[in-house]
């Protein structure tokens, strides 16, 4: 039997393009490497993607076929937007505190990327619509095994674009001081503005 490759190169490509729509993820991957390097940006972006990798896995898994509730989604947005908020005024401290932050004070860089994918509420719109019937499609040509494969694929297309915005941020840590202090504020006042309007959303929706 010819193993179908359809599906897991079709994942890899919306996993692409997944990891290079503008999110709360992606925000965050590149606050943390411009703040601590590498190294920090590869740890937060570990904790993201593992998080979302579990949930794609219990999508694949058929464990989780069911779109969220309005409430649910309500609820979401507001924790996830003060989440966001949280992170931008920890940011804009970090910055005036530059040595502590590289000490690693706060919260771990792999916690900060989880909850940024668990306080997401577009992350469980992706699962019970796209990521569910992609998941669907590949189970009844192929099985449980197609369908996990499959999400893997997925995940590895995330990765990879979610790479390259550790790099990009790592990179933004070589500028001087004053170029590196504007992007943190850039990408501070991004955080805050997306975690507000989640705010805003999910309590007048």
């Amino acid at each position: 039997m010819t193993l179908d490759l359809s599906h897991p190169v079709a994942a890899f490509g919306l996993g692409v393009a997944l990891g290079t729509s503008p999110g709360p993820v992606q925000l965050l991957l590149l606050s943390e490497a411009s703040r601590g390097g590498v190294g920090r940006g590869l740890r937060a972006m570990a904790g993201a993607n593992l998080t979302f990798g579990a949930m794609l896995v219990l999508l694949a898994a058929g464990l989780s076929s069911t779109a969220p509730g309005e409430p649910f989604l309500r609820v979401v947005k507001v924790v996830g937007g003060a989440f966001l908020v949280w992170l931008a005024l920890d940011a804009v401290r970090a910055r005036r505190r530059p040595r502590e932050a590289d000490a690693g004070g706060g919260l771990h860089p792999a916690v900060r990327g989880a909850i940024a994918v668990l306080a997401n509420p577009g992350v469980y719109v992706f699962l019970a619509t796209t990521g569910t019937a992609i998941a669907a499609d590949a189970a009844r040509d192929g099985g449980r095994p197609l369908a996990l494969l499959t999400a893997a694929a997925l995940l590895l297309g995330v990765s990879a674009t979610d790479s390259s915005m550790v790099i990009i941020g790592a990179g933004a840590r070589r500028a001087s001081g004053r170029v590196l202090d504007a992007l943190a504020m850039v990408l501070a006042l991004g955080l805050g503005a997306l975690g507000l309007w989640l705010v805003a959303g999910g309590l007048l929706s």
